[in-house]
C-alpha cells in the first residue's frame, strides 16, 4: 500500500508581511530623519561660528580701536606678522603680495593672543610667512564642523566689507595670482574656467548656501551681510540674485559673513 505525503509551503500572513514593511518603513524614515538632523545641525554650526567671529572682531576693535590682522600694534607673540598691517581697516587676505603680509591669516593670532578665541592655531614663523604654500584648514586657520571647511578673513573691494568666508583648503595664498578669497584677479587659473582667480574653494552645495543666507540675512547672493562666492563658470553658486540650486549636491559655492563693527 502506498502512502502518500502532502506538503504544504507556509508563506507570510497578511499581518507578518504588515509588520515587516513597517519596519522596513521606520527604519528607513529613522535613516533619512538622521541625515536631515545632521545636515541642520552643520547649517547651524556655521551660523554660529560666523556669528561668534563677528564677535570677536568686535570685541578686538573695541580694546584697540583697529582690526585684527590689519592692526599695527603688537598685541601678543603668536604670528611673525603681527603689527605689520597697514591700519586702513580692511583685514586683506593678503594686503601686500610682495612682503606676503597675510592680515587674513594673522587676525586670527591677534584674536587668540587677546582670548577672544580659544583655538589650537598652528604659529605661523618667518619661513612659512615669506614662502607661503596651499592653506589648510584647521591648522593656521580655524576649521569648521563640515568637513574639509574652514575659515579665513577677507576684505570684498565690491560691497566694501571686511568678511569671514567659508572656504575649503585654498591654493597658495600670497602670490600675485591668489592674493584674495573673495575678489577676482582677471588671471587665467587652472581651477577657473571663466579667467578668474579666487583663491577660496568651493565647500557647500547652492541650497545649502540658500538655507544660510535665508536664516540670517536676505537670501539673496548677491547682496546684504551673506555673499555667494563665485568660483566656476561651469557650476555656479549663483547667477545674478539667485542661488543655482539646480546644481544639486554638488559643491559649488563659498560664502562670506561681514564681520565689520558697523554690521
Amino acid at each position: 500500500m502506498k502512502k502518500t505525503f502532502s506538503s504544504k509551503k507556509s508563506a507570510f500572513s497578511l499581518i507578518e508581511l504588515s509588520i515587516v514593511l513597517i519596519i522596513i518603513g521606520l527604519l528607513i524614515a529613522g535613516i533619512t530623519g538622521g541625515a536631515s538632523l545632521i545636515k541642520s545641525s552643520e547649517l547651524r554650526s556655521i551660523m554660529g561660528e560666523a556669528r561668534g567671529y563677528a564677535v570677536s572682531v568686535n570685541s578686538f576693535f573695541t580694546q584697540y580701536d583697529q582690526y585684527p590682522g590689519d592692526a599695527n600694534v603688537n598685541v601678543g607673540s603668536s604670528s611673525i606678522a603681527e603689527g605689520k598691517g597697514d591700519r586702513d581697516n580692511k583685514i586683506e587676505f593678503v594686503n601686500d603680495a610682495g612682503t606676503k603680509v597675510a592680515e587674513g591669516i594673522d587676525a586670527w593670532f591677534d584674536l587668540k593672543d587677546i582670548g577672544a578665541i580659544d583655538l589650537q592655531l598652528t604659529v605661523l614663523t618667518a619661513t612659512t610667512m615669506a614662502d607661503p604654500t596651499a592653506l589648510t584648514m584647521g591648522q593656521s586657520v580655524p576649521g569648521s564642523k563640515i568637513k574639509g571647511a574652514g575659515w579665513a578673513f577677507d576684505y570684498n573691494q565690491n560691497a566694501l566689507q571686511n568678511v569671514v568666508v567659508l572656504t575649503g583648503n585654498t591654493a597658495d595664498w600670497a602670490s600675485a595670482t591668489f592674493n584674495s578669497l573673495v575678489n577676482p584677479v582677471a588671471t587665467p587659473a587652472d581651477f577657473n574656467t571663466d579667467g578668474t582667480a579666487i583663491a577660496s574653494t568651493e565647500i557647500i552645495t547652492a541650497g545649502d548656501a540658500l538655507s544660510i543666507d535665508s536664516k540670517i540675512d536676505d537670501g539673496v547672493p548677491n547682496k546684504g551681510n551673506v555673499l555667494a562666492v563665485n568660483q566656476l563658470s561651469a557650476k555656479l553658486c549663483s547667477s545674478s540674485a539667485t542661488y543655482v540650486v539646480a546644481q544639486g549636491s554638488t559643491k559649488v559655492c563659498a560664502l562670506s559673513f561681514r564681520v565689520d563693527v558697523s554690521s
